[in-house]
């Protein structure tokens, strides 16, 4: 067993949230030197630009440093999770990744659905801040009021992590868990969309199934559809299994291409 600190002073909880800044930051820039070099420019399908990668920096840091830091460390102080066996089997690897992906998505479908964009609630939490960066610009997947980022980034994070048991002491989970969380959150707000250019690859064309397949698995679209007509794709997304948006009808591509938010946005946030 572990108690989850590592070379005799260094909180998991610290490392996974290191490994998840470096990743997100990392990978954020690289989006922005895109941005700015007009490289990949064949799967850019959005470039809203609302907002300087400068301008939005000091709140993202603010929200992962001062908001997503202490919680995670709160909830290894407290024995939920980032504590355990430092190695997990393979079995409970998979099963782990599984049953986390499940879970965010019903965490995040209630917190963002039925508090963010609820009337009068979403503004109070401030989650028009978000909304109004058109989803263009990888650096704004973190970018909201601090509340918002709580109920739409760390607790779809912890709260599976809890009820899963924690992930026990496994660096490796940890740091994999974080990493990838990261790169989903910047890639959906990118504005990139890489099965766009896979669509006219001759590998498509010749294998249209296998090609639809992956190009599904790596699209960023059901996110832009959220960011642009605000009612749907709630939790369904890149890396989401998105099943609370099939089951309730509001994944993008089952949703009535139609709709509209039953109160303009400018009203709701």
């Amino acid at each position: 067993m572990s108690d989850g600190i590592l070379l005799g002073w260094l909180p998991l909880s610290v490392l996974a949230w290191a490994v998840q800044m470096a990743v997100f930051h990392g990978i954020g820039f690289a989006f922005e030197w895109c941005d700015r070099t007009g490289r990949l420019s064949g799967a850019k399908v959005r470039n809203v630009g609302r907002l300087s990668y400068r301008a939005a920096l000091p709140r993202v840091l603010v929200n992962q440093v001062f908001v997503l830091l202490p919680a995670m460390m709160l909830v290894q102080w407290a024995g939920l999770a980032f504590t355990g066996v430092t190695h997990l089997p393979a079995w409970q690897f998979l099963l782990d990744l599984v049953l986390m992906g499940i879970s965010h998505d019903i965490v995040q479908y209630i917190a963002h659905r039925h508090i963010l964009h609820r009337p009068g609630i979403g503004r109070m939490f401030g989650h028009g801040i978000h909304h109004g960066t058109g989803a263009s610009q990888a650096i704004t997947a973190c970018y909201m009021s601090a509340a918002d980022f709580f109920l739409e980034i760390v607790l779809p994070y912890l709260v599976p992590l809890v009820l899963i048991g924690g992930g026990g002491g496994d660096v490796f989970f940890h740091c994999f868990v974080a990493g990838a969380g990261a790169f989903g959150g910047l890639y959906e707000h990118s504005g990139y969309d890489f099965a766009v250019p896979l669509r006219k690859t001759r590998f498509f064309a010749q294998r249209p199934r296998l090609g639809g397949w992956i190009a599904a698995a790596i699209t960023s679209h059901a996110h832009g559809e959220h960011h642009r007509r605000s009612n749907v794709s709630f939790s369904d997304g890149f890396g989401s299994p998105g099943i609370c948006d099939t089951l309730f009808g509001t994944r993008w591509d089952k949703a009535d291409h139609g709709s509209r938010p039953r109160v303009p946005a400018q009203s709701m946030f």
